[in-house]
């Protein structure tokens, strides 16, 4: 096989793409594990909570997912040319920008679940349950999309091997040593199944910093000046913009 000046084979290309198609093969999984468990319980209304819960939470946070694609199309750029101070940069700033948003979320979630609920109705059994669920579950919120970022990194440092490990260990995490306990031995039902997840999601924040540490072993993060400038944010933003519109099209 022939490559060219920048050792581009085929060997490379799936050796990127294949741990993160398996990684994403991992994600429907989860939530059908968490069904389940839940199912355990005998009860319809905790699995239809736990389904419409999980629906709403995961389209809010997969509005995010420009963060990932913007930061491994600005990152991949960057090493391209050299620049490691502001490959460096972009991992903060995926990790600032995620743990803003999470934090708005937050604060903004009577409304925007209460909205959500409204698009999905319910019997009120079903609705109370699913807030509870979203009230525990919107917690893990700023860690759940500031590994937007740091995946979004990792894909451009082609590093998707790391991507895969992430994603294995916060399900396994969330299923085998959470969902497990909390639900069938513990008897929290469908907080008991939030909570898992909202532990799951915080210990991959670290573990995914620890993945990412590459970006943390020189000063450059620390660079304050240059992961503010003005200019790179702008830009930054509108690549962001554009993918998150494109984002909401494709959901509605």
């Amino acid at each position: 096989m022939q490559t060219n000046s920048t050792g581009l084979s085929h060997k490379r290309v799936l050796g990127v793409a294949i741990p993160i198609v398996l990684a994403n093969a991992t994600i429907p999984i989860l939530g059908a594990v968490d069904t389940a468990v839940v199912g355990q319980l005998g009860l319809a209304a905790p699995i239809g909570a736990v389904g419409i819960g999980a629906i709403i939470i995961t389209a809010i946070y997969w509005l995010f997912g420009f963060l990932r694609m913007g930061t491994t199309g600005l990152t991949a750029q960057a090493i391209g040319s050299g620049d490691k101070p502001e490959t460096s940069a972009l991992l903060v700033r995926g990790i600032i920008i995620g743990l803003v948003a999470g934090l708005v979320l937050i604060i903004a979630q009577v409304p925007i679940f209460l909205g959500a609920l409204q698009l999905s109705p319910a019997s009120m059994e079903v609705e109370s349950l699913a807030q509870k669920y979203l009230q525990i579950r919107v917690y893990s919120a700023p860690a759940a999309i500031a590994l937007f970022g740091i995946t979004g990194w990792l894909i451009a440092k082609e590093k998707t091997r790391a991507v895969l490990l992430l994603q294995l260990a916060y399900s396994m995490e969330s299923i085998l040593a959470l969902d497990l306990v909390f639900v069938l031995k513990l008897g929290w039902g469908v907080e008991g199944v939030a909570i898992a997840t909202l532990i799951a999601e915080w210990s991959g924040l670290i573990f995914g910093l620890w993945l990412a540490r590459e970006g943390f072993n020189n000063g450059y993060w620390k660079n304050w000046i240059q992961i503010f400038d003005r200019a790179r944010l702008i830009q930054m933003a509108k690549v962001n913009s554009d993918i998150m519109i494109r984002s909401i099209l494709l959901r509605n």
